[in-house]
């Protein structure tokens, strides 16, 4: 197999059609007829002669169907523990029942334990390497172990092989065509790995195709299925369609989540589109129900801390980001976004306090550094605004507002004027769209040229606290 991309899922001529296994979590599998014949088929050989088989041989075959089948009726009656046991006394007579093998990888599948699942699907495609419904299945249990690219890998097995894999060749991916066969499960699978790999259009469309599917099919994720469309939405800046998703769901929130979950999410949809007060609206109905939800007072805080907002109230921000603390002190974003709150009011003795117990909890944030680096600059402590500033570069060179910073403290600082205009064009570079930017390298190189003299230098810019959040882990090559 061709090392896998994960723009690039296509699908092939199909083989023979496998033994249906990939049932969702909520459903027992269902153990396949013909795997059963295949089954009995390997406990029953002959001699070259055709001889009757032996009588040995005729007491394993009785043995594994009857442990299959006392198997089966555990798992009718919800018996999960009984039905393995019976799955793997079946296997004890006949290592290579594709029955028993399917069935003990479901269930194993279904209690989460998905490094048995791996073992016993990987068993069974040893049988029966062609079956693209075990290979879809294996995908879904290499997912839920967090190894993308295994699942990639399995997943493209999965389309190659399935009886009419449900897409017509089109890249970069392949959508589910509406008048064929259709697994909403397997592009449930896909739409999870895309969304891992944070490709959002590819994701999106995968579980996109999928509800159009679960109109005529049983599969009993669409509510799931719209809570993660509702946040791929709102990371693609699609507030309607994000806020669509999130109310069709509100009254039925998909297991584990709560109403106040997807009212958090509603609320933080309103914030993204500057409507603070419908955003407050939104977290204030969670913490009517939970006084203590961290993240909602922390929300609530920086909603007070906004220069936007028309209730902007520093001292309700801290006593907000306050009672998040206390509920969670461990979250260093809570402890930035307390010391965001102290700057504004000039408070920077306890700015500096709240911004180390941040970089203590998370030490390889750039924001969180950035912002010690403006907290220096304004205290002309220029010589530790710079070795701030160094270390948000190190671990992200790609954040403008350091650099236009970095620009700004060489003027400040014995006029290093070259210094400056090499930070402003990489600041320019960055965000060629910031006029501050450009208009500030204009005059430094204007002033370079023609020795005129330069208005006082600008003072830092400070940077949005989730602008530069860590990034997706990417995709395969």
């Amino acid at each position: 197999m061709h090392d896998p991309h994960p723009h690039a899922l296509v699908t092939h001529t199909p083989h023979a059609a496998p033994p249906h296994l990939n049932g969702n979590a909520a459903v027992h599998p269902s153990t396949p007829n013909h795997a059963s014949a295949a089954a009995t088929q390997l406990v029953s050989p002959t001699n070259p002669n055709n001889a009757p088989a032996s009588t040995i041989h005729k007491l394993a075959l009785a043995n594994e169907q009857t442990w299959l089948l006392i198997g089966r009726v555990a798992e009718q009656m919800g018996d999960l523990e009984h039905a393995i046991t019976a799955y793997e006394n079946a296997l004890r007579h006949n290592p290579l029942s594709l029955s028993g093998l399917t069935q003990v990888a479901g269930i194993a599948r279904i209690k989460e334990n998905y490094p048995k699942a791996i073992e016993y699907f990987q068993r069974v495609l040893q049988l029966q390497e062609d079956n693209g419904e075990v290979w879809s299945a294996l995908g879904h249990c290499y997912l839920m172990q967090d190894d993308l690219q295994k699942a990639y890998s399995a997943y493209q097995q999965a389309l190659y092989l399935l009886p009419n894999p449900k897409v017509r060749p089109r890249p970069p991916l392949s959508v589910p065509c509406s008048s064929a066969q259709e697994d909403p499960k397997l592009w449930y699978g896909i739409g999870i790995l895309y969304d891992r790999y944070g490709s959002l259009d590819h994701a999106e469309e995968a579980f996109a195709s999928v509800l159009k599917m679960d109109k005529e099919l049983d599969f009993d994720k669409a509510n799931e299925i719209l809570f993660r469309l509702g946040i791929i939405y709102k990371q693609q800046g699609k507030y309607d369609e994000s806020l669509s998703c999130f109310d069709r769901i509100l009254r039925n929130p998909p297991s584990p989540l709560a109403h106040a979950d997807i009212w958090f999410q509603i609320g933080h949809v309103y914030e993204q589109q500057n409507d603070y007060l419908r955003a407050k609206d939104a977290y204030e109905r969670v913490v009517a129900d939970n006084p203590t939800h961290a993240k909602v007072l922390q929300q609530l805080g920086w909603l007070y801390h906004q220069d936007g907002s028309s209730f902007q109230n520093q001292e309700l921000a801290i006593q907000y980001l306050t009672k998040s603390l206390e509920a969670d002190p461990s979250d260093a974003q809570s402890w930035y976004l307390l010391g965001r709150a102290y700057m504004a009011g000039q408070k920077y003795n306890k700015a500096y306090e709240a911004y180390q117990q941040a970089v203590y909890r998370d030490g390889r944030n750039p924001t969180f550094w950035c912002s010690i680096g403006v907290l220096y600059f304004q205290i002309n402590q220029f010589r530790d605004a710079l070795d701030a500033y160094s270390r948000a570069i190190r671990i992200n060179p790609y954040i403008s507002e350091v650099w236009f910073d970095l620009g700004s403290l060489y003027e400040s600082c014995n006029n290093q004027i070259s210094d400056a205009i090499d930070a402003y064009a990489r600041a320019a570079e960055l965000d060629p769209g910031n006029p501050v930017i450009t208009q500030r390298l204009h005059l430094l190189k204007n002033a370079q040229a023609t020795g005129s003299q330069l208005p006082a230098a600008p003072g830092p810019q400070d940077v949005h606290p989730t602008a530069y959040a860590n990034p997706t882990v990417p995709p395969p090559g």
